[in-house]
């Protein structure tokens, strides 16, 4: 049997100085962004928070819906789920200060899905890593058209890793 001669490949390297991480508030999300802290330990890199805010009814929990709709139609409806991505930005940054890793990060309105992209994307935030949760709180947008994270998974150009 004749041996093949094995190809010498290069390794690239590539540094990881910014990771995001897309926070819900969900278990997964959590995970991820533990499992974000660790890598950031070793890497030194900064980690930076998306929360979306939804703009509309079919990206909202399940739980959300299932609510009386006077809930979804109140005036301070918006306020509520503005103060609610406070918390989990606030949280995410405590966790973070108490690991000693550099961190920021941003509340935008949209589509959780096509905002994370658009936001890793762009040139001026220089994201080389995208860590999060296989699943969220659990959209009624996954029953029609698939998760947030499938979407993430299939239309970034960036690496993707999902913790489950």
């Amino acid at each position: 049997m004749k041996k093949r001669p094995t190809k010498n490949f290069r390794i690239l390297k590539t540094k990881i100085r910014r990771i995001l991480v897309p926070v819900d508030g969900s278990k997964t999300s959590i995970r991820a962004l533990s499992f974000a802290i660790n890598l950031a330990k070793f890497t030194k890199s900064k980690i930076i928070a998306l929360h979306v805010l939804p703009t509309d009814v079919s990206s909202l929990s399940i739980i959300e819906l299932m609510k009386p709709l006077s809930s979804i139609q109140s005036k301070d409806f918006e306020l509520k789920l503005g103060k609610h991505g406070e918390k989990i930005i606030e949280s995410a940054s405590n966790r973070c200060k108490q690991n000693k890793i550099e961190f920021s990060s941003k509340i935008i309105k949209g589509n959780p899905g096509y905002d994370t992209i658009k936001f890793a994307h762009d040139k001026k935030n220089s994201i080389d890593l995208i860590i999060m949760g296989s699943r969220g709180e659990g959209h009624a947008e996954e029953i029609l058209l698939g998760s947030v994270s499938y979407h993430v998974i299939h239309k970034s150009k960036i690496p993707v890793m999902i913790v489950k």
